[in-house]
């Protein structure tokens, strides 16, 4: 199988109006929208559903209020598919849509579903830069977009249990294919799928004492500027940093947060690690610091 990205997120919300003027500010593409519902998507094509928090139509969820409800990931092929299906059946129940979607959950009940990908690819403006006697731009500023442009949804983030860490990365490294970038004992596994290279699709992320929930979902920009410009944007806005802007140490990506009022929180990111088939695994008895630097929220309202 070769699971490729995530392919769209479903979320169960409390005011659809509310959480569709939110992911219009972060600068997501409008679908469509009624009083019941609301669709996004990324500039490669990978969507973001808003549905009511009570619609019978959605996965249960252990969490009260809003949250993601389902995650679908994108393969390759039908074939990739099939192989999926015939694995998860052995010991879950497995649903099949008309279209071959199929839906599934993993052991730590967080609901998950696969279908063929359908990537758009961007047509990106790549900035250029002067650093030092590295000269790419000459007679011509520099000037950044006012609307940021998430290019992709690059991760998700679920917040588990600390006991057993290592059996809930299983199941995904065991019978998805994913693979372990880094693992550390009191932090979490960063996993990315097999026909990725980036750093992490998806951290597992345990504290002593946590308790299970949606964490946050994370999209990637074309640089450092269209981050500051989005999350500034957000700021205007009314949005609420959590963490950020800084550059994290495992992954080394750039990154802003902010409370998601679909659900736990949303992060800009750019500049994320990418590995090859040589990489190997790493796993720490300690984590690196959170970040290499960081601003904090009210320097930046500031």
């Amino acid at each position: 199988m070769t699971i490729l990205r995530i392919e769209n997120l479903t979320y169960g919300v409390e005011d659809i109006a509310q959480c569709s003027e939110f992911l219009d500010i972060w600068g997501l593409q409008k679908n469509g929208a009624s009083d019941n519902s609301a669709s996004f998507k990324t500039f490669e094509n990978q969507h973001i559903h808003l549905r009511p928090m009570d619609d019978p139509s959605l996965p249960p969820s252990y969490e009260d209020g809003p949250t993601l409800r389902e995650v679908v990931w994108g393969v390759d092929n039908h074939a990739a598919l099939n192989e999926i299906e015939a694995e998860l059946s052995k010991d879950r129940d497995v649903r099949k849509d008309d279209d071959g979607t199929l839906h599934s959950c993993d052991d730590r009940q967080n609901y998950l579903g696969f279908q063929i990908a359908d990537v758009v690819k961007a047509n990106l403006h790549v900035e250029d830069f002067n650093f030092i006697e590295n000269i790419d731009r000459v007679n011509e500023r520099s000037w950044p977009e006012e609307r940021v442009k998430p290019i992709r949804i690059g991760h998700l983030v679920y917040s588990i249990e600390a006991k057993d860490y290592e059996l809930a990365s299983a199941f995904y490294t065991d019978r998805l294919k994913f693979r372990i970038s880094d693992q550390t004992k009191d932090g979490g596994t960063f996993l990315r799928a097999d026909g990725s290279n980036y750093h992490h699709n998806l951290f597992l992320f345990h504290r002593q004492g946590s308790h299970p929930y949606f964490n946050h979902v994370a999209f990637e920009v074309s640089s450092f500027d269209q981050m500051m410009v989005g999350g500034t944007n957000m700021l205007k806005y009314g949005a609420k940093s959590v963490s950020g802007p800084g550059r994290h140490s495992l992954g080394s990506n750039w990154f802003w947060y902010f409370n998601n009022p679909c659900g736990g929180d949303i992060e800009y990111f750019a500049d994320m690690d990418r590995m090859d088939d040589k990489w190997e695994p790493r796993f720490w008895d300690k984590a690196p610091p959170y970040a290499r630097w960081m601003m904090g929220a009210e320097e930046i309202k500031g």
